[in-house]
């Protein structure tokens, strides 16, 4: 019994958490045929916004402060044809609006916008428990390395499931820091734990 009413105290803290947070707004327009402007409402400290090329090479990066507003103007005519990515990342999640710019100037991408949920961990003695939200079905790899690098646990989750929840032991393994891996698609989340 005790089991259950920490899990749903530990759900309910995440979806309590990721609503607070979801109040956070991104806004991604074009301008005119070649700049973006891209407004943020409700930073929260540390909210990172990026701008990223096919390749992932990051071309902006900024670290913002709580602040009720942000505003930024990218012009687009000094990088070449492609498809660009402004992303912003705040504690809980991470969200992509792809633009392309060709020769007519810059457009978003209908209905292409995404979010991608962080993992989430609670540690409770021996045991590490697990709430990953997937926004769409792909596989999830999931890996748990030792402080010297070895890897200790993986896993491959392939099901259409998209909350992946788990319940890690490490009453079999030394005491110490570990490191938990989740790779979906072309991101990976690493999450470190003290037991």
């Amino acid at each position: 019994m005790k089991r259950v009413i920490n899990l749903s105290l530990f759900v309910c803290a995440i979806l309590f958490s990721t609503m607070v947070k979801a109040s956070d707004i991104l806004s991604v327009k074009i301008e005119n045929s070649s700049t973006i402007n891209v407004s943020l409402s409700n930073i929260s400290k540390g909210q990172k916004l990026y701008l990223k090329d096919y390749s992932g090479t990051i071309l902006f990066n900024v670290t913002l402060d709580a602040m009720p507003s942000y505003t930024k103007y990218f012009n687009m005519n000094t990088v070449e044809d492609g498809i660009y990515f402004v992303e912003t990342e705040t504690e809980f999640d991470i969200k992509v609006t792809p633009v392309l710019k060709n020769i007519k100037g810059v457009s978003l991408i209908n209905n292409s916008a995404i979010t991608v949920f962080k993992p989430k961990i609670l540690v409770e003695n021996t045991k590490v428990r697990v709430l990953f939200t997937r926004t769409e079905k792909s596989p999830l790899s999931v890996s748990i390395y030792d402080i010297d690098g070895f890897k200790v646990f993986n896993e491959k989750v392939d099901d259409d499931t998209l909350i992946f929840q788990r319940s890690y032991d490490f009453s079999e393994v030394p005491y110490g820091k570990y490191t938990i891996h989740f790779v979906l698609k072309d991101r990976t989340f690493i999450k470190e734990v003290s037991i």
